[in-house]
């Protein structure tokens, strides 16, 4: 087995493709409200399908003129083509269209309900001393930001101007691979170590600041940038993702089939591989290739039956592999097996909160034990129990 390069530069090279024109797309729902739609409904580029009842978090919208044909818990499913009419000798039922805005006019609370309505999330940008422009690709493998930084720089820097407009702030650190050139209008330039885990977002507000915490700080990826950027341009909803799959990039409607665009990319996955959204350290692996793609992900990789050792529900062996690997200086091991146990609050004692979910721990996992989803199962319990008990406190007032 080759061991796999932990290096941050993948060397992607060439233009940003079109991902593939799909026949049926699922729109992906993440707590989104479904009232605004039902099945059967015409749709069009732009059209609200879903809204968020956060504030900060992006409403969703069809990215292809369609019909609804489904919607699930976890996604809306449109059939492309045009609707047809309820009766014979009627015309056939069309979605209003959908007008720009000028996003790149507006401010403030303004902005915010725009891009809010236009896709976008808004929730990390408060206003802050420091603004860290995070230009280093998510994982080895992955190649988007370098991309994004190289051939669409235009695009980034409106979505920076967005972002300042938001968060206010005196300084803009945009960190990059040691090495590159690459720099945005207004940033401050600082050079880190191409090599993962320096890409996890503590660890480059670390590196640019001195900071181990991120009061006084926000931060943004160079593909959020991007993408609004895209909706300055075009002044009309989210409904697209760029990412990389294979050696090449490609811009992928919201909702497309993942099998579909692995098909485009010339990406072949057997039966007993995985295919997993993100990277190798930090993705997720797929159940099934016809969940659609969603606004924020960055990657597709699948990765070979045979390239790690199969993930195993062994004890730990305290060999302490994962805690000398841990940028958070924490002990996966202790905590994971506090959260396997159901044993939370212990967890918490451990500093689960404290990970940052880079994955180095169940690489170097001896016992093969799957440290990542053990504590991202406790953190997403301790997220239960405290909305829990906010919701029984509201109900005894």
């Amino acid at each position: 087995m080759t061991k796999p390069s932990f290096t941050l530069l993948a060397g992607i090279g060439g233009p940003v493709q079109d991902g593939p024109e799909p026949e049926v797309v699922r729109v992906p729902l993440r707590g989104h409200s479904t009232k605004t739609i039902k099945k059967k409904a015409p749709v069009g580029p732009g059209t609200l399908v879903a809204e968020h009842p956060d504030p900060g978090v992006g409403d969703a919208h069809s990215p292809i003129l369609g019909v609804v044909t489904d919607v699930t818990d976890t996604a809306v499913i449109i059939t492309a083509g045009e609707a047809k009419p309820a009766k014979e000798g009627e015309p056939a039922p069309t979605a209003d269209p959908v007008a720009p805005v000028a996003v790149a006019s507006l401010g403030g609370d303004e902005l915010r309900k725009a891009l809010k309505a236009l896709g976008v999330s808004t929730r990390p940008f408060t206003k802050a001393a420091v603004l860290v422009v995070n230009g280093l690709n998510p994982e080895p493998g992955t190649g988007i930001a370098e991309i994004l930084l190289g051939d669409h720089q235009a695009t980034v820097e409106k979505g920076l101007e967005l972002v300042q407009k938001l968060v206010e702030p005196p300084t803009v650190l945009l960190a990059v691979p040691a090495g590159s050139s690459a720099t945005l209008y207004g940033c401050t330039v600082k050079q880190v170590p191409a090599t993962y885990p320096n890409s996890v977002n503590p660890l480059v507000v670390k590196a640019l600041t001195g900071k181990e915490t991120m009061d006084g700080v926000a931060l943004v990826s160079v593909m959020e940038l991007y993408a609004m950027g895209r909706v300055a341009e075009t002044g009309l909803p989210l409904t697209e993702a760029v990412l990389t799959v294979g050696n090449a990039a490609y811009r992928v409607k919201v909702g497309t089939p993942i099998a579909a665009v692995l098909a485009q990319a010339g990406v072949a996955a057997s039966p007993c591989d995985r295919v997993v959204v993100g990277g190798p350290m930090r993705g997720k692996a797929v159940a099934s290739t016809d969940q659609g793609v969603s606004k924020d992900d960055y990657a597709l990789t699948v990765v070979p039956e045979a390239a790690f050792p199969p993930v195993t529900d062994l004890p730990c062996i305290n060999c302490g592999e994962c805690v000398l690997v841990c940028p958070s200086r924490i002990m996966p091991g202790f905590v994971t097996r506090y959260v396997e146990f159901k044993m939370y609050d212990k967890a918490k004692e451990f500093h689960l909160e404290s990970c940052m979910e880079c994955g180095m721990c169940g690489y170097v996992c001896t016992a093969r034990r799957p440290l990542l989803q053990y504590i991202r199962l406790g953190k997403k319990n301790l997220d239960l129990q405290a909305s829990a008990l906010t919701s029984c406190r509201l109900q005894g007032e």
